[in-house]
């Protein structure tokens, strides 16, 4: 039994299963590549952090950033 199900290791998700952990909860996380990080996974390839799956970037409407 779990407090929580995470469905993905992405962002979000791996942010949020490190944060429950931390609270004291429960958490399972699954995820359907062998690898955790999602679309952002990277690989590091003679000293260079390369993304398997493309590029990616992130986007906010804050506008101090």
């Amino acid at each position: 039994m779990y407090d929580y199900l995470v469905v993905g290791s992405g962002l979000y998700g791996a942010v949020f299963a490190h944060e429950a952990k931390a609270q004291g909860k429960s958490v399972l996380v699954v995820e359907k590549r062998s690898n955790v990080a999602g679309d952002i996974y990277t690989r590091d390839i003679e000293g260079i952090n390369v993304h398997m799956y493309g590029a990616r970037s992130f986007h906010t409407n804050n506008r101090k950033t």
